[in-house]
């Protein structure tokens, strides 16, 4: 038994222990392909082991390719607004978050049983933890768990061919179409590949551009701020049906010429939510973020981020006593500072040749 093997036997065995009764596993944030598809596979899982688990999202499904990827491969989730619903559930799981909080009120009592991740390690006090930066995204590693159960028990083909779909577009969108996938994200979409469907893959990805991201990048482009490599932008006003476009306009912005980092934020239901995309393997998003946000507003910025990307988020009732224009200033002068900063100690660091 190898060591990914392994891991999916503890998997199982601490979520045997819930055989018989309810459990969630929570997907938050924004919803995307690595986080639906990754707890579909956690759910299929948990049903191994005897375990009913409800899939909860806490956001709005918004970017229309990610409307066609959930329609179309049938991925079984919820919205959950205000609570939880009154479903007597005895624990939960979180996949592809940092921070395990939950956005809802909740018993104190009710334990965190899983955490699988792929960002920077943090704390949880999950029974399984599993946060593994080395992979692309955390449908890599849920991958290596279903290829075991696989091989463990026959899946349904029909089932096989949906969440393998959903788990290798998965690691596409989150290694930037693989141009970023590391070798376990390769080995896992190779584990994948038997069963997943290219032409439902292929639907996906021709999604048309939908009209709010165009409306987003309209109000950013006559926003841009650059310097040095780091484009920043707002996007003002985004509807939190919308919010995803935030990221949409991230990911087209990160394509312009001299760009080496793009960071685009707007105001999203009274908060500050933004995208950081690099092209620097060097950069670490979160200490970037961190470091320009939190020294620069005084308290600190939730944040989060994985190579080559990452984001924030700040309340405007905590910025600039809660003045839009004030606030997204602020914002946006902490990255150029932090940034110019940063430039002026790569330079310091270079020694110059001593005379002889």
């Amino acid at each position: 038994m190898d060591a990914r093997s392994s891991r999916t036997q503890e998997l199982l065995k601490i979520l045997g222990e819930y055989s018989g009764k309810r459990m969630f596993v929570a997907v938050l944030g924004s919803p995307d392909p690595d986080g639906l598809a990754s707890a579909w596979a956690l759910k299929l899982l948990a049903r191994h082991a005897g375990v009913t688990m409800d899939i909860l999202s806490f956001e709005v499904l918004s970017r229309p390719d990610n409307m066609v990827f959930a329609q179309l491969l049938g991925i079984p989730f919820r919205q959950v607004v205000g609570r939880l619903p009154r479903l007597g559930f005895h624990a939960f799981a979180v996949v592809d978050r940092q921070n395990a909080r939950l956005p809802v009120p909740h018993s104190k009592k009710l334990p965190l049983v899983v955490h699988v991740d792929h960002h920077a390690p943090v704390p949880t006090g999950a029974i399984f933890s599993q946060q593994d930066p080395t992979a692309g995204s955390t449908c890599t590693l849920m991958a290596f768990h279903v290829a075991e159960l696989f091989r463990m028990s026959p899946p349904d083909p029909s089932e096989a061919c949906r969440l393998t779909t959903a788990l290798m577009y998965g690691i596409r969108t989150d290694t930037m179409d693989f141009v970023t996938a590391r070798t376990a994200d390769h080995e896992a979409a190779a584990a994948l590949a038997p069963y997943a469907s290219s032409e439902m893959t292929r639907t996906i990805v021709q999604t048309p551009l939908g009209k709010t991201f165009l409306e987003t990048l309209t109000v950013a482009l006559r926003t841009i701020q650059s310097r040095g490599g780091l484009t920043v932008a707002y996007a003002g006003k985004v509807s939190r049906r919308s919010r995803d476009t935030i990221g949409e306009t991230a990911d087209f912005l990160a394509r312009a010429e001299g760009t080496n980092t793009v960071i685009v934020f707007g105001l999203v239901n009274g908060r500050f939510n933004g995208s950081l995309r690099a092209q620097d393997p060097s950069l670490d998003p979160y200490a970037f973020l961190d470091g320009a946000l939190s020294s620069r507003l005084g308290f600190p910025v939730d944040c989060g981020g994985r190579t080559f990307s990452g984001g924030f988020s700040v309340a405007l009732s905590e910025v600039a006593g809660g003045n839009e224009e004030t606030g997204h200033q602020q914002i946006t002068d902490g990255l150029m500072s932090a940034w110019a900063g940063r430039g002026i100690r790569a330079r310091s660091s270079i020694r110059r040749p001593t005379k002889g």
